[in-house]
C-alpha cells in the first residue's frame, strides 16, 4: 500500500516492510490498487502441502504458485484495518471474488490465529459457512501442526494442505491443485448457492487464484 501511495501504479515484485528483503507481488490495478498478494495458483507447480516451519517463513516464488509466509502475514495485518481479498478464476474464465473488509492473522503464539469477517462479493462466504466450518477465529493447522476441531484427525494432514481448519473446511484454497476441469459445468454466479471456494481447488473447478492483503484508504 505504501508503494501505491508512493504514486507508483504498474503491477510488479517488490520488497515489503518489516522485513525489506523480502520480495513480494504488488497489484496496483485491482478494485484500486495498493495489494499485496499472499497467495497464488496458477498451475500446481508448487507444492502447499508443507510443514509449519514452510508456512511461517514462505516458500514458491512471487512471479508464480507462492504463500508469501504466515510470519509476514502477521507482520502485515496483525492489527490494524486490513482488508482481505479473494480471487477465483474458473476453466470457463469466469471470475468471482471474496472481500473480508475486517481482516487480521495473530502472532505465531497464538497459531496465526485468522479473523476474517464483513463479507461482500459474489463467489459466497465460505469462510464463515456454517457452526463446525467456521474458520474465522479458528488457528492455522499443518500436518506436522494439529490445531483443528477434527476429533478424529488431522484435517491439513489428511487434505494435504496447510490452512485455517475448523472441522474441517468450507473453504480449503491451499488444497490440491487438479488439472483440468472436474466437470463441464462452470462456477454458480448466485451467492444463495454453496459458495464458489466451498471445497477444494479442484472440487470446485478453479483454475487459478490469488489472495491479497489491502489496507483503508
Amino acid at each position: 500500500a505504501e508503494i501505491h501511495h508512493l504514486g507508483i501504479e504498474e503491477n510488479g515484485i517488490y520488497t515489503i516492510q518489516p522485513d525489506p528483503r523480502r520480495p513480494a507481488a504488488c497489484d496496483m490495478e485491482t478494485a484500486g490498487g495498493g495489494w499485496t498478494v499472499f497467495q497464488r495458483r496458477l498451475d500446481g507447480s508448487a507444492d502447499f502441502n508443507r510443514t509449519w516451519q514452510e508456512y511461517r517463513d514462505g516458500f514458491g516464488s512471487p512471479q508464480g504458485e507462492h504463500w508469501l509466509g504466515n510470519g509476514a502475514l502477521h507482520a502485515l495485518a496483525g492489527s490494524g484495518q486490513n482488508v482481505l481479498r479473494i480471487q477465483l478464476e474458473d476453466w470457463h474464465l469466469q471470475r468471482r471474488q471474496a472481500t473480508y473488509s475486517t481482516f487480521r492473522v495473530a502472532s505465531e503464539a497464538s497459531r496465526y490465529r485468522l479473523t476474517a469477517r464483513d463479507y461482500s462479493g459474489d463467489a459466497g462466504n465460505a469462510l464463515s459457512y456454517s457452526k463446525r466450518y467456521n474458520h474465522d477465529g479458528r488457528p492455522f493447522s499443518t500436518s506436522d501442526r494439529d490445531h483443528d476441531r477434527y476429533t478424529s484427525g488431522n484435517c491439513a494432514q489428511y487434505y494435504g494442505a496447510g490452512w485455517w481448519f475448523d472441522s474441517c473446511f468450507a473453504a480449503n484454497l491451499n488444497g490440491k491443485y487438479y488439472r483440468g476441469p472436474c466437470n463441464k459445468k462452470p462456477i454458480a454466479p448466485h451467492a444463495r448457492q454453496r459458495p464458489l471456494f466451498f471445497f477444494q481447488v479442484n472440487d470446485i473447478n478453479v483454475r487459478a487464484m490469488r489472495i491479497f492483503i489491502g489496507y483503508f484508504k
